[in-house]
Protein backbone atom coordinates (compact mmCIF):
# COMPACT_ATOMS: atom_id res chain seq x y z
CA UNK A 1 0.00 0.00 0.00
CA UNK A 2 1.03 3.63 -0.44
CA UNK A 3 0.06 7.26 0.19
CA UNK A 4 -0.06 10.40 -1.96
CA UNK A 5 1.53 13.33 -0.14
CA UNK A 6 1.03 17.02 -1.02
CA UNK A 7 4.50 18.57 -1.47
CA UNK A 8 3.42 22.01 -2.71
CA UNK A 9 0.18 23.93 -3.04
CA UNK A 10 -2.78 24.29 -0.66
CA UNK A 11 -2.44 22.28 2.58
CA UNK A 12 1.15 20.98 2.03
CA UNK A 13 1.90 17.80 3.95
CA UNK A 14 -1.60 16.37 3.60
CA UNK A 15 -1.70 12.58 3.13
CA UNK A 16 -4.15 10.64 0.94
CA UNK A 17 -4.26 6.89 1.56
CA UNK A 18 -4.42 4.77 -1.60
CA UNK A 19 -6.26 1.45 -1.56
CA UNK A 20 -6.33 -1.56 -3.84
CA UNK A 21 -9.22 -0.08 -5.84
CA UNK A 22 -8.63 2.83 -8.31
CA UNK A 23 -8.36 6.12 -6.40
CA UNK A 24 -10.14 9.10 -7.98
CA UNK A 25 -8.33 12.46 -7.90
CA UNK A 26 -10.45 15.58 -8.35
CA UNK A 27 -12.68 18.33 -7.03
CA UNK A 28 -15.59 15.92 -6.54
CA UNK A 29 -16.26 15.90 -2.77
CA UNK A 30 -16.24 12.09 -2.49
CA UNK A 31 -12.95 11.68 -4.40
CA UNK A 32 -10.31 9.57 -2.65
CA UNK A 33 -7.84 12.41 -3.31
CA UNK A 34 -10.00 15.54 -2.91
CA UNK A 35 -8.25 18.67 -4.24
CA UNK A 36 -10.23 21.84 -3.51
CA UNK A 37 -9.23 24.07 -6.42
CA UNK A 38 -11.03 25.49 -9.43
CA UNK A 39 -8.00 24.51 -11.51
CA UNK A 40 -8.79 20.85 -10.75
CA UNK A 41 -11.59 19.10 -12.65
CA UNK A 42 -14.26 17.26 -10.68
CA UNK A 43 -12.97 13.94 -12.01
CA UNK A 44 -9.43 14.91 -12.94
CA UNK A 45 -7.30 11.76 -12.81
CA UNK A 46 -6.99 8.45 -11.02
CA UNK A 47 -4.32 6.23 -9.50
CA UNK A 48 -4.57 2.52 -10.34
CA UNK A 49 -2.75 -0.32 -8.57
CA UNK A 50 -1.90 -3.32 -10.70
CA UNK A 51 0.47 -6.23 -9.96
CA UNK A 52 2.00 -4.36 -7.03
CA UNK A 53 2.77 -1.20 -9.04
CA UNK A 54 0.97 2.15 -9.30
CA UNK A 55 -0.14 3.98 -12.44
CA UNK A 56 -1.58 7.48 -13.05
CA UNK A 57 -4.04 8.29 -15.83
CA UNK A 58 -5.78 11.53 -16.80
CA UNK A 59 -9.58 11.46 -17.08
CA UNK A 60 -9.96 14.17 -19.71
CA UNK A 61 -9.29 17.03 -17.29
CA UNK A 62 -9.50 20.66 -18.42
CA UNK A 63 -5.98 21.66 -17.31
CA UNK A 64 -4.14 18.36 -17.72
CA UNK A 65 -2.15 16.07 -15.44
CA UNK A 66 1.63 16.44 -15.37
CA UNK A 67 4.15 13.75 -14.44
CA UNK A 68 7.64 15.15 -13.84
CA UNK A 69 6.64 18.33 -15.70
CA UNK A 70 5.21 16.58 -18.78
CA UNK A 71 1.51 16.28 -19.62
CA UNK A 72 0.45 12.62 -19.63
CA UNK A 73 -1.60 10.91 -22.29
CA UNK A 74 -3.07 7.57 -21.22
CA UNK A 75 -1.76 5.49 -18.32
CA UNK A 76 1.76 6.13 -16.99
CA UNK A 77 3.75 4.33 -14.25
CA UNK A 78 3.98 6.26 -10.96
CA UNK A 79 6.83 5.67 -8.52
CA UNK A 80 8.18 7.32 -5.38
CA UNK A 81 10.78 9.11 -7.53
CA UNK A 82 8.13 10.95 -9.59
CA UNK A 83 6.35 14.25 -8.98
CA UNK A 84 2.71 14.62 -9.97
CA UNK A 85 1.26 18.08 -10.69
CA UNK A 86 -2.49 18.71 -10.80
CA UNK A 87 -3.55 22.36 -10.85
CA UNK A 88 -1.72 24.15 -8.01
CA UNK A 89 -0.89 20.84 -6.28
CA UNK A 90 2.40 18.94 -6.49
CA UNK A 91 2.12 15.43 -5.07
CA UNK A 92 4.40 12.43 -4.59
CA UNK A 93 3.90 8.72 -3.99
CA UNK A 94 5.16 7.41 -0.67
CA UNK A 95 5.15 3.60 -0.16
CA UNK A 96 4.38 2.31 3.31
CA UNK A 97 7.54 1.65 5.35
CA UNK A 98 8.63 -1.90 6.05
CA UNK A 99 7.76 -3.27 9.50
CA UNK A 100 10.47 -2.32 12.01
CA UNK A 101 12.71 -4.91 13.58
CA UNK A 102 11.74 -5.81 17.16
CA UNK A 103 13.77 -6.65 20.21
CA UNK A 104 13.90 -10.27 21.39
CA UNK A 105 10.60 -11.52 22.82
CA UNK A 106 12.49 -13.05 25.74
CA UNK A 107 12.67 -9.70 27.59
CA UNK A 108 8.88 -9.74 28.00
CA UNK A 109 7.68 -12.01 30.77
CA UNK A 110 3.99 -11.14 31.05
CA UNK A 111 1.35 -9.42 28.92
CA UNK A 112 -2.01 -8.18 30.20
CA UNK A 113 -4.82 -6.91 27.97
CA UNK A 114 -5.32 -3.19 28.72
CA UNK A 115 -9.06 -3.06 28.06
CA UNK A 116 -12.09 -2.57 30.33
CA UNK A 117 -13.39 -5.99 29.21
CA UNK A 118 -10.43 -7.72 30.88
CA UNK A 119 -12.23 -8.74 34.09
CA UNK A 120 -9.24 -10.83 35.30
CA UNK A 121 -7.46 -7.62 36.28
CA UNK A 122 -9.27 -7.56 39.62
CA UNK A 123 -9.40 -11.29 40.42
CA UNK A 124 -6.27 -11.18 42.59
CA UNK A 125 -6.27 -8.79 45.58
CA UNK A 126 -9.19 -6.73 44.22
CA UNK A 127 -9.49 -4.47 47.29
CA UNK A 128 -5.92 -3.21 46.95
CA UNK A 129 -6.26 -2.64 43.21
CA UNK A 130 -9.57 -0.83 43.60
CA UNK A 131 -8.09 1.39 46.30
CA UNK A 132 -5.14 2.26 44.00
CA UNK A 133 -7.50 3.16 41.16
CA UNK A 134 -9.71 5.28 43.43
CA UNK A 135 -6.68 7.14 44.81
CA UNK A 136 -5.54 7.97 41.29
CA UNK A 137 -9.04 9.09 40.35
CA UNK A 138 -9.25 11.32 43.44
CA UNK A 139 -5.78 12.78 42.76
CA UNK A 140 -6.54 13.63 39.13
CA UNK A 141 -10.24 14.48 39.36
CA UNK A 142 -9.77 18.23 39.87
CA UNK A 143 -7.06 18.70 37.24
CA UNK A 144 -7.88 19.28 33.57
CA UNK A 145 -4.66 20.96 32.43
CA UNK A 146 -2.49 18.33 30.73
CA UNK A 147 0.97 19.13 32.12
CA UNK A 148 -0.02 19.38 35.82
CA UNK A 149 -2.19 16.29 35.42
CA UNK A 150 0.65 14.13 34.11
CA UNK A 151 3.03 15.43 36.77
CA UNK A 152 0.56 14.51 39.55
CA UNK A 153 0.06 11.08 37.98
CA UNK A 154 3.77 10.22 37.98
CA UNK A 155 4.31 11.58 41.51
CA UNK A 156 1.52 9.32 42.74
CA UNK A 157 2.83 6.28 40.84
CA UNK A 158 6.31 6.67 42.34
CA UNK A 159 4.73 6.61 45.80
CA UNK A 160 2.54 3.63 44.91
CA UNK A 161 5.44 1.62 43.39
CA UNK A 162 8.46 2.07 45.71
CA UNK A 163 10.66 -0.11 43.48
CA UNK A 164 10.24 2.32 40.54
CA UNK A 165 13.23 4.61 39.95
CA UNK A 166 11.69 6.47 37.03
CA UNK A 167 8.29 7.04 35.49
CA UNK A 168 7.40 8.57 32.16
CA UNK A 169 4.34 9.28 30.05
CA UNK A 170 4.47 9.36 26.26
CA UNK A 171 1.48 10.60 24.28
CA UNK A 172 0.55 10.04 20.65
CA UNK A 173 0.34 13.44 18.96
CA UNK A 174 0.02 13.88 15.18
CA UNK A 175 1.27 10.34 14.45
CA UNK A 176 4.28 10.82 16.72
CA UNK A 177 5.16 9.73 20.25
CA UNK A 178 6.01 12.74 22.40
CA UNK A 179 7.55 12.52 25.87
CA UNK A 180 5.18 14.70 27.86
CA UNK A 181 6.21 13.98 31.47
CA UNK A 182 9.07 12.29 33.35
CA UNK A 183 9.75 11.86 37.06
CA UNK A 184 12.69 10.14 38.77
CA UNK A 185 14.01 9.52 42.25
CA UNK A 186 17.39 10.69 41.01
CA UNK A 187 18.31 14.14 39.73
CA UNK A 188 19.34 12.84 36.28
CA UNK A 189 15.79 12.10 35.06
CA UNK A 190 15.64 14.87 32.46
CA UNK A 191 13.26 15.83 29.72
CA UNK A 192 15.21 13.79 27.15
CA UNK A 193 14.85 10.51 29.10
CA UNK A 194 15.61 7.54 26.78
CA UNK A 195 13.25 4.60 26.38
CA UNK A 196 12.85 1.54 24.19
CA UNK A 197 10.72 2.52 21.21
CA UNK A 198 10.18 -1.13 20.28
CA UNK A 199 8.68 -1.97 23.68
CA UNK A 200 6.45 1.11 23.58
CA UNK A 201 5.33 0.38 20.02
CA UNK A 202 4.48 -3.22 20.93
CA UNK A 203 2.39 -2.12 23.92
CA UNK A 204 0.48 0.31 21.72
CA UNK A 205 -0.01 -1.95 18.71
CA UNK A 206 -1.05 -5.03 20.71
CA UNK A 207 -2.98 -3.06 23.34
CA UNK A 208 -1.30 -4.91 26.22
CA UNK A 209 0.54 -4.02 29.38
CA UNK A 210 4.07 -5.47 29.38
CA UNK A 211 6.22 -6.69 32.28
CA UNK A 212 9.90 -7.53 32.02
CA UNK A 213 11.84 -8.94 34.99
CA UNK A 214 15.60 -9.27 35.44
CA UNK A 215 16.30 -7.71 32.06
CA UNK A 216 20.06 -7.41 32.46
CA UNK A 217 20.69 -10.62 34.46
CA UNK A 218 19.83 -13.13 31.76
CA UNK A 219 23.03 -13.95 29.85
CA UNK A 220 21.05 -15.58 27.05
CA UNK A 221 19.48 -12.28 25.97
CA UNK A 222 20.92 -10.06 23.27
CA UNK A 223 19.70 -6.61 24.30
CA UNK A 224 19.29 -3.48 22.24
CA UNK A 225 21.60 -0.53 22.79
CA UNK A 226 18.72 1.37 24.41
CA UNK A 227 18.10 -1.30 27.07
CA UNK A 228 21.83 -1.65 27.73
CA UNK A 229 22.18 2.13 28.16
CA UNK A 230 19.23 2.27 30.54
CA UNK A 231 20.74 -0.49 32.74
CA UNK A 232 17.25 -1.71 33.61
CA UNK A 233 16.51 -4.53 36.04
CA UNK A 234 12.78 -4.51 35.35
CA UNK A 235 10.13 -2.35 33.72
CA UNK A 236 6.38 -1.99 33.22
CA UNK A 237 4.94 -0.47 30.06
CA UNK A 238 1.16 -0.03 29.84
CA UNK A 239 -0.82 1.52 26.97
CA UNK A 240 -3.34 4.30 27.42
CA UNK A 241 -6.35 3.44 25.26
CA UNK A 242 -9.32 5.79 24.84
CA UNK A 243 -12.87 4.41 25.20
CA UNK A 244 -13.18 4.40 21.38
CA UNK A 245 -10.01 2.26 21.03
CA UNK A 246 -7.76 5.12 19.96
CA UNK A 247 -4.19 4.84 21.27
CA UNK A 248 -3.39 7.81 23.50
CA UNK A 249 0.11 6.84 24.63
CA UNK A 250 1.85 4.78 27.33
CA UNK A 251 2.88 4.88 30.98
CA UNK A 252 6.23 3.28 31.71
CA UNK A 253 7.88 2.60 35.05
CA UNK A 254 11.55 1.58 35.25
CA UNK A 255 13.47 -0.18 38.00
CA UNK A 256 17.28 -0.21 37.94
CA UNK A 257 18.02 -0.95 41.64
CA UNK A 258 19.74 -4.26 42.31
CA UNK A 259 17.49 -6.79 44.05
CA UNK A 260 14.29 -4.95 43.10
CA UNK A 261 11.80 -5.74 40.34
CA UNK A 262 8.16 -5.52 39.35
CA UNK A 263 5.73 -8.41 39.71
CA UNK A 264 2.73 -9.73 37.79
CA UNK A 265 0.45 -8.03 40.33
CA UNK A 266 2.25 -4.71 39.77
CA UNK A 267 1.47 -5.01 36.06
CA UNK A 268 -2.19 -5.67 36.78
CA UNK A 269 -2.37 -2.69 39.15
CA UNK A 270 -0.74 -0.31 36.67
CA UNK A 271 -2.96 -1.62 33.87
CA UNK A 272 -6.08 -1.03 35.97
CA UNK A 273 -4.84 2.49 36.77
CA UNK A 274 -4.16 3.13 33.08
CA UNK A 275 -7.81 2.41 32.25
CA UNK A 276 -8.86 5.20 34.64
CA UNK A 277 -6.12 7.55 33.42
CA UNK A 278 -7.27 7.06 29.82
CA UNK A 279 -10.69 8.44 30.72
CA UNK A 280 -9.11 11.38 32.58
CA UNK A 281 -6.85 12.13 29.61
CA UNK A 282 -9.84 12.04 27.27
CA UNK A 283 -11.65 14.57 29.48
CA UNK A 284 -8.54 16.77 29.62
CA UNK A 285 -8.20 16.62 25.84
CA UNK A 286 -11.86 17.55 25.38
CA UNK A 287 -11.42 20.43 27.84
CA UNK A 288 -8.34 21.67 25.97
CA UNK A 289 -10.18 21.33 22.65
CA UNK A 290 -13.13 23.37 23.96
CA UNK A 291 -10.80 26.10 25.20
CA UNK A 292 -8.95 26.11 21.87
CA UNK A 293 -12.22 26.16 19.95
CA UNK A 294 -13.53 29.06 21.99
CA UNK A 295 -10.27 30.94 21.47
CA UNK A 296 -10.45 30.24 17.73
CA UNK A 297 -14.05 31.49 17.56
CA UNK A 298 -13.01 34.70 19.27
CA UNK A 299 -10.07 35.17 16.90
CA UNK A 300 -12.25 34.44 13.88
CA UNK A 301 -14.87 36.91 15.10
CA UNK A 302 -12.19 39.60 15.31
CA UNK A 303 -10.85 38.55 11.89
CA UNK A 304 -14.35 38.83 10.42
CA UNK A 305 -14.78 42.34 11.81
CA UNK A 306 -11.42 43.35 10.35
CA UNK A 307 -12.24 41.76 7.00
CA UNK A 308 -15.70 43.34 6.81
CA UNK A 309 -14.04 46.67 7.54
CA UNK A 310 -12.17 46.39 4.24
CA UNK A 311 -15.42 46.19 2.26
CA UNK A 312 -17.02 49.58 1.45
CA UNK A 313 -20.63 49.77 2.61
CA UNK A 314 -21.67 53.39 1.94
CA UNK A 315 -23.57 53.28 -1.36
CA UNK A 316 -25.84 56.30 -0.88
CA UNK A 317 -23.61 59.07 -2.41
CA UNK A 318 -23.36 57.15 -5.70
CA UNK A 319 -27.02 57.83 -6.47
CA UNK A 320 -26.20 61.50 -7.05
CA UNK A 321 -24.05 60.48 -10.04
CA UNK A 322 -26.96 59.00 -11.96
CA UNK A 323 -26.48 55.34 -11.05
CA UNK A 324 -27.03 52.94 -8.15
CA UNK A 325 -24.57 50.39 -6.80
CA UNK A 326 -24.92 47.72 -4.13
CA UNK A 327 -22.68 44.81 -3.11
CA UNK A 328 -22.78 42.18 -0.39
CA UNK A 329 -20.63 39.25 0.80
CA UNK A 330 -22.33 36.41 2.67
CA UNK A 331 -19.50 34.25 4.13
CA UNK A 332 -20.05 30.49 4.38
CA UNK A 333 -17.67 30.58 7.35
CA UNK A 334 -16.80 33.33 9.77
CA UNK A 335 -14.28 34.71 7.29
CA UNK A 336 -14.53 34.76 3.53
CA UNK A 337 -12.35 34.33 0.46
CA UNK A 338 -14.74 36.44 -1.65
CA UNK A 339 -14.26 40.17 -2.08
CA UNK A 340 -15.66 43.23 -3.76
CA UNK A 341 -14.50 46.82 -3.87
CA UNK A 342 -15.24 50.08 -5.65
CA UNK A 343 -13.56 53.47 -5.68
CA UNK A 344 -13.58 56.64 -7.83
CA UNK A 345 -10.80 57.28 -10.33
CA UNK A 346 -9.28 60.72 -10.84
CA UNK A 347 -11.25 61.39 -14.04
CA UNK A 348 -14.65 60.78 -12.39
CA UNK A 349 -15.12 57.19 -13.53
CA UNK A 350 -15.87 54.41 -11.03
CA UNK A 351 -13.60 51.35 -10.66
CA UNK A 352 -15.10 48.17 -9.21
CA UNK A 353 -14.24 44.50 -8.94
CA UNK A 354 -15.51 41.19 -7.57
CA UNK A 355 -13.19 38.27 -6.78
CA UNK A 356 -13.20 34.72 -5.45
CA UNK A 357 -10.04 33.33 -3.84
CA UNK A 358 -9.28 29.60 -4.00
CA UNK A 359 -9.95 27.66 -0.81
CA UNK A 360 -11.86 28.72 2.28
CA UNK A 361 -11.32 29.93 5.80
CA UNK A 362 -8.40 31.94 7.13
CA UNK A 363 -5.86 31.22 4.32
CA UNK A 364 -8.36 32.43 1.71
CA UNK A 365 -9.23 35.47 3.82
CA UNK A 366 -5.57 36.48 4.15
CA UNK A 367 -4.99 36.05 0.42
CA UNK A 368 -8.14 38.09 -0.22
CA UNK A 369 -6.65 41.03 1.68
CA UNK A 370 -3.50 40.80 -0.46
CA UNK A 371 -5.60 40.74 -3.65
CA UNK A 372 -7.66 43.76 -2.60
CA UNK A 373 -4.61 45.77 -1.55
CA UNK A 374 -2.72 45.08 -4.78
CA UNK A 375 -5.80 45.69 -6.97
CA UNK A 376 -6.41 49.08 -5.37
CA UNK A 377 -2.75 49.99 -5.80
CA UNK A 378 -2.39 48.87 -9.41
CA UNK A 379 -5.75 49.86 -10.91
CA UNK A 380 -5.45 53.68 -11.05
CA UNK A 381 -2.23 53.68 -13.11
CA UNK A 382 -3.35 51.02 -15.61
CA UNK A 383 -4.69 51.91 -19.06
CA UNK A 384 -7.69 49.64 -18.57
CA UNK A 385 -9.06 46.62 -16.67
CA UNK A 386 -7.11 44.03 -18.69
CA UNK A 387 -3.80 45.77 -18.01
CA UNK A 388 -4.68 46.13 -14.32
CA UNK A 389 -5.45 42.40 -14.01
CA UNK A 390 -2.25 41.49 -15.89
CA UNK A 391 -0.23 43.51 -13.39
CA UNK A 392 -2.19 41.96 -10.51
CA UNK A 393 -1.51 38.45 -11.82
CA UNK A 394 2.25 39.08 -12.08
CA UNK A 395 2.40 40.66 -8.62
CA UNK A 396 0.55 37.77 -6.97
CA UNK A 397 2.53 35.08 -8.81
CA UNK A 398 5.87 36.68 -7.89
CA UNK A 399 5.43 35.80 -4.21
CA UNK A 400 2.88 33.02 -3.80
CA UNK A 401 4.42 30.00 -1.99
CA UNK A 402 0.99 28.55 -1.19
CA UNK A 403 0.05 28.46 -4.92
CA UNK A 404 -3.31 30.10 -4.24
CA UNK A 405 -5.15 31.99 -6.96
CA UNK A 406 -8.13 34.25 -7.48
CA UNK A 407 -10.82 34.67 -10.13
CA UNK A 408 -11.75 38.30 -10.61
CA UNK A 409 -13.85 40.64 -12.76
CA UNK A 410 -12.63 44.23 -12.89
CA UNK A 411 -14.70 47.00 -14.45
CA UNK A 412 -14.67 50.75 -15.01
CA UNK A 413 -17.97 52.62 -15.32
CA UNK A 414 -18.28 56.06 -16.92
CA UNK A 415 -21.45 57.66 -15.49
CA UNK A 416 -21.41 60.43 -18.11
CA UNK A 417 -21.83 57.96 -21.00
CA UNK A 418 -23.29 54.95 -19.19
CA UNK A 419 -20.45 52.83 -20.61
CA UNK A 420 -18.59 50.00 -18.92
CA UNK A 421 -15.25 48.38 -19.73
CA UNK A 422 -14.75 44.90 -18.26
CA UNK A 423 -12.00 42.25 -18.02
CA UNK A 424 -12.27 38.81 -16.42
CA UNK A 425 -9.64 36.45 -15.08
CA UNK A 426 -11.27 33.03 -14.79
CA UNK A 427 -14.45 34.43 -13.20
CA UNK A 428 -18.09 33.57 -14.06
CA UNK A 429 -19.41 35.82 -16.82
CA UNK A 430 -21.34 38.89 -15.58
CA UNK A 431 -25.08 39.17 -16.26
CA UNK A 432 -26.93 42.07 -17.83
CA UNK A 433 -30.50 42.66 -16.68
CA UNK A 434 -32.48 44.67 -19.23
CA UNK A 435 -35.00 47.29 -18.15
CA UNK A 436 -37.84 44.94 -19.19
CA UNK A 437 -36.58 42.15 -16.87
CA UNK A 438 -34.76 39.98 -19.41
CA UNK A 439 -31.41 38.65 -18.17
CA UNK A 440 -28.52 37.57 -20.39
CA UNK A 441 -24.81 36.81 -20.05
CA UNK A 442 -22.34 39.52 -21.03
CA UNK A 443 -20.17 38.55 -23.99
CA UNK A 444 -16.71 38.74 -22.48
CA UNK A 445 -13.49 36.83 -23.14
CA UNK A 446 -12.49 34.98 -19.99
CA UNK A 447 -8.77 34.92 -19.21
CA UNK A 448 -7.18 32.37 -16.91
CA UNK A 449 -6.97 32.30 -13.13
CA UNK A 450 -4.87 35.05 -11.53
CA UNK A 451 -1.87 34.58 -9.28
CA UNK A 452 -1.08 31.00 -10.21
CA UNK A 453 1.63 31.73 -12.78
CA UNK A 454 3.17 34.88 -14.32
CA UNK A 455 2.96 35.80 -17.99
CA UNK A 456 0.16 36.10 -20.49
CA UNK A 457 -3.17 35.44 -18.77
CA UNK A 458 -5.23 35.83 -21.94
CA UNK A 459 -6.94 38.99 -20.69
CA UNK A 460 -8.71 41.56 -22.87
CA UNK A 461 -11.10 44.47 -22.38
CA UNK A 462 -14.78 44.25 -23.35
CA UNK A 463 -16.96 47.35 -23.79
CA UNK A 464 -20.60 47.47 -22.74
CA UNK A 465 -23.22 50.25 -22.83
CA UNK A 466 -25.79 50.42 -20.03
CA UNK A 467 -29.12 51.84 -21.14
CA UNK A 468 -31.24 53.62 -18.51
CA UNK A 469 -32.79 51.06 -16.17
CA UNK A 470 -30.31 48.31 -17.06
CA UNK A 471 -28.29 46.55 -14.37
CA UNK A 472 -24.87 44.90 -14.52
CA UNK A 473 -24.63 41.94 -12.12
CA UNK A 474 -21.30 40.36 -11.09
CA UNK A 475 -21.42 37.33 -8.79
CA UNK A 476 -19.27 34.48 -7.45
CA UNK A 477 -19.83 30.80 -8.17
CA UNK A 478 -21.22 30.19 -4.68
CA UNK A 479 -24.57 31.00 -6.28
CA UNK A 480 -24.43 28.84 -9.39
CA UNK A 481 -22.65 25.87 -7.74
CA UNK A 482 -24.99 25.65 -4.74
CA UNK A 483 -26.38 22.10 -4.64
CA UNK A 484 -29.86 20.81 -4.01
CA UNK A 485 -30.40 18.24 -1.21
CA UNK A 486 -29.73 15.44 -3.74
CA UNK A 487 -26.10 16.62 -3.79
CA UNK A 488 -26.00 16.62 -7.59
CA UNK A 489 -28.32 19.30 -9.04
CA UNK A 490 -26.76 22.78 -9.04
CA UNK A 491 -28.51 26.15 -8.87
CA UNK A 492 -26.96 27.21 -12.17
CA UNK A 493 -27.03 30.39 -14.21
CA UNK A 494 -30.64 29.83 -15.34
CA UNK A 495 -32.07 29.90 -11.83
CA UNK A 496 -29.86 32.88 -10.99
CA UNK A 497 -31.25 34.80 -13.97
CA UNK A 498 -34.79 33.85 -13.00
CA UNK A 499 -34.23 35.11 -9.44
CA UNK A 500 -32.89 38.41 -10.80
CA UNK A 501 -35.35 39.18 -13.59
CA UNK A 502 -39.06 39.59 -14.10
CA UNK A 503 -40.94 41.47 -11.37
CA UNK A 504 -37.76 41.86 -9.30
CA UNK A 505 -36.27 44.22 -11.86
CA UNK A 506 -37.84 47.29 -10.25
CA UNK A 507 -36.83 46.37 -6.68
CA UNK A 508 -34.10 48.33 -4.88
CA UNK A 509 -30.72 46.69 -5.42
CA UNK A 510 -30.33 45.74 -1.76
CA UNK A 511 -33.67 43.95 -1.90
CA UNK A 512 -32.56 42.17 -5.09
CA UNK A 513 -29.47 40.86 -3.26
CA UNK A 514 -31.64 39.57 -0.42
CA UNK A 515 -33.93 37.82 -2.90
CA UNK A 516 -30.94 36.08 -4.50
CA UNK A 517 -29.71 34.67 -1.19
CA UNK A 518 -33.23 33.58 -0.27
CA UNK A 519 -33.59 31.78 -3.62
CA UNK A 520 -30.37 29.83 -2.96
CA UNK A 521 -31.55 28.87 0.54
CA UNK A 522 -34.88 27.61 -0.82
CA UNK A 523 -33.05 25.58 -3.47
CA UNK A 524 -30.57 23.97 -1.03
CA UNK A 525 -33.16 23.54 1.71
CA UNK A 526 -30.83 25.12 4.28
CA UNK A 527 -29.88 28.53 5.60
CA UNK A 528 -26.33 27.21 6.05
CA UNK A 529 -24.30 28.28 3.04
CA UNK A 530 -22.20 25.77 1.12
CA UNK A 531 -19.87 28.47 -0.21
CA UNK A 532 -19.40 32.22 0.05
CA UNK A 533 -22.03 34.23 -1.83
CA UNK A 534 -21.00 37.60 -3.26
CA UNK A 535 -22.88 39.88 -5.64
CA UNK A 536 -22.28 43.39 -6.97
CA UNK A 537 -25.02 45.20 -8.94
CA UNK A 538 -24.65 48.47 -10.82
CA UNK A 539 -27.82 50.04 -12.31
CA UNK A 540 -27.97 53.10 -14.49
CA UNK A 541 -30.83 55.36 -13.51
Amino acid sequence: MATLVTLQGPNPGRHFRLGNEPSLIGRQPNAAVYLDSLAVSRQHARVVRAEGAYFIEDLGSSNGTYLNGRAIDGRMPLSENDTLQIGPYVLALRPDPAPPKTEPDQIIRTRVAATPSNHTLFLQNPAYKLQAVLEIAHTLARTLEMEPLLGKLLDHLLRLFPQADRGLVLLCEQDRLILRAVRGRRTDAGESAPYSRTVVRRALEEGVGILSQDVSDDPKLVLSQTLVALNLRSFLCVPLIAPDGRRQGVIQLDCSTSGMSFSDEDLEVLTAIALQVSVVLENAALHAARIEEEKLHQELAVAREIQQGYLPTDFAPLGDAGFELFARVHPARQVSGDLYDFFPLADGRLAFFVGDVSGKGMPAALFMVAVRTLARHLAPSAAGPAEALTRLNDALAADNPSAMFVTLVYGIYDPRKGSVVLASGGHPKPLLRRADGRVEEVAIRNGRLLGYAPGDAGLSDAALALAPGETLVIYTDGFTEARAPDGVTMFGVGRLAEALGGPRTALPLERCAEELKAAVERFTGSAELQDDLTVLMLRRR
